[in-house]
């Protein structure tokens, strides 16, 4: 788990800090290119020492030589032991070179849903380099290698590292090893409920060309196979599998070093919300800390800690201090339902919201925000985490603004100008609804005044 984080002179801030890190649920609000994705990457290199898809910090080219870019960070590894860290930059070589401790321990799976649709794997107890650079840990997928599967070699050398889902989901059906059950469990757990709990219905051709038999999805309104299901649907049905493939190959990996599975787990998602309708927006998020949490109890249950025949999601229900765990989510999100989703299940202490903003001096801050509730998806959009004030359209809001400016320059309707008002009044009712709240301050103006001409 990530504690804490500090950039220097790296990235669109000259500094961007968080102190304290939640240990459960951290959201990051803020405008397109202030730098949300870019924290998720460094978090992502503090964690396992290696970059999101292969792909390198470099310092921007207005950035100081001196003081060099640099990296602090703390993580909390096995044992509830805190470690700090920092990477510094050299422009003679262009790379980054440790100073201190740089590799992580036991920090337990790590898992990054990237908005490119790809995924980045830590798994700490597949690496044996623990202190050098541990790149045999890491698996990176493309979008089309989540499905599809991973190779990499040639020849003799070749190595298949993941089958893809499109084949582990019928074979892992087939095994009847528990993978598949699994899987299905995270896909209920993520799913918007009835009548859209994803399942999966029984696989089947598809092409004439392709030999694979194709799993499909139950839609209300029938089978659908996975490669033609909706966008939103194949991002869940990616994310779920991911899930479960690490986890089977972290259990595997424990099991041949006599080792037990881990209780942490970290998950890095990039706009939660990216595909899904709002239904789904309300309740993905809160069944994502849920399976997450049951996967971990599931690993206790294999090594003899919990009920290994307990439904997934139930088991994450069981609210016991006999079976330490610890799930540690940061996501970010553009959408005011997702922080709406959380309100009943947020918790002070372990949950933290934060906010980029860009400053009078065009200068990127990012802030820890109180996490109030609102009560309603509009006051999140408008409240200081969004900043989206009011919540109409561009349309509707000029209007709006013209009829207030109209009222102000003319506070006598009996002397108002006509023609003008009219204006006015066809132009909020192009943009606003009629059981709007704004008529209530318009039409009275507008219909009981005698306007001159």
């Amino acid at each position: 788990m990530i504690k804490r984080l500090k950039l220097e002179n790296i990235g669109p801030a000259r500094t961007l800090e968080v102190e304290e890190f939640g240990a459960r649920l951290n959201l990051v609000t803020g405008d397109n290119g202030l730098g949300k994705t870019f924290l998720l990457d460094a978090c992502w290199h503090a964690l396992t020492g290696s970059w999101p898809d292969g792909k390198q910090f470099y310092p921007l080219p207005e950035a100081p030589k001196n003081p060099a870019p640099a990296i602090h960070y703390a993580i909390i590894v096995k044992n509830d032991r805190e470690v700090a860290g920092q990477k510094a930059y050299h422009y003679r070589n262009q790379s980054w070179s440790a100073l201190g401790f740089a590799i992580p321990e036991m920090t337990g799976l790590v898992i990054y849903a990237r908005i490119d649709g790809g995924f980045s794997v830590w798994d700490p107890t597949r690496s044996n380099r623990l202190h050098e650079p541990a790149l045999d840990g890491v698996t990176q997928f493309a979008k089309d290698q989540v499905w599809d599967g991973l190779e990499t070699g040639e020849g003799k050398q070749k190595r298949i590292l993941c089958n893809g889902l499109l084949r582990d989901v019928e074979a892992w059906r087939v095994r009847g090893n528990g993978a598949f059950a699994l899987l299905e469990g995270v896909l209920e757990g993520l799913s918007a409920g009835e009548p859209e709990i994803l399942k999966f219905g029984p696989s089947v051709r598809v092409r004439l060309d392709d030999a694979r038999e194709i799993p499909t999805l139950q839609m209300p309104y029938g089978n659908v196979p996975v490669t033609l299901a909706a966008a939103g649907m194949r991002r869940v049905l990616a994310l779920a599998y991911l899930m479960v493939w690490a986890w089977e190959e972290h259990v595997q990996a424990a099991r041949l070093q006599r080792d037990a599975p881990t209780n942490r787990m970290v998950l890095l998602f990039d706009e939660i919300e990216a595909h899904l309708h709002p239904k789904w927006q309300r309740v993905f998020l809160p069944g994502l800390i849920k399976v997450v949490d049951g996967l971990l109890l599931k690993g206790q249950a294999e090594a003899g800690s919990a009920n290994p025949s307990m439904d997934l999601v139930k088991q994450a229900d069981l609210l016991t201090k006999d079976i330490p765990r610890a799930v540690q989510i940061i996501a970010t999100t553009h959408a005011p339902l997702i922080p709406a989703s959380v309100e009943t299940v947020w918790n002070k202490n372990s949950d933290r919201l934060f906010d980029f903003k860009l400053g009078a001096n065009r200068q990127i801050h990012l802030e820890e925000v109180p996490f109030d509730k609102q009560g309603n998806v509009t006051h999140w959009l408008t409240s200081e985490s969004f900043n989206f004030t009011p919540a109409y359209s561009v349309a509707a809001e000029q209007a709006m603004k013209c009829a207030d400016d109209f009222m102000r320059l003319h506070p006598d309707p009996e002397k108002s100008p006509a023609k003008e008002k009219q204006a006015i009044h066809e132009a909020l009712q192009a943009a606003l609804g009629g059981d709007d709240e704004y008529w209530a301050y318009w039409l009275p103006y507008y219909k009981y005044a005698k306007a001159s001409p």
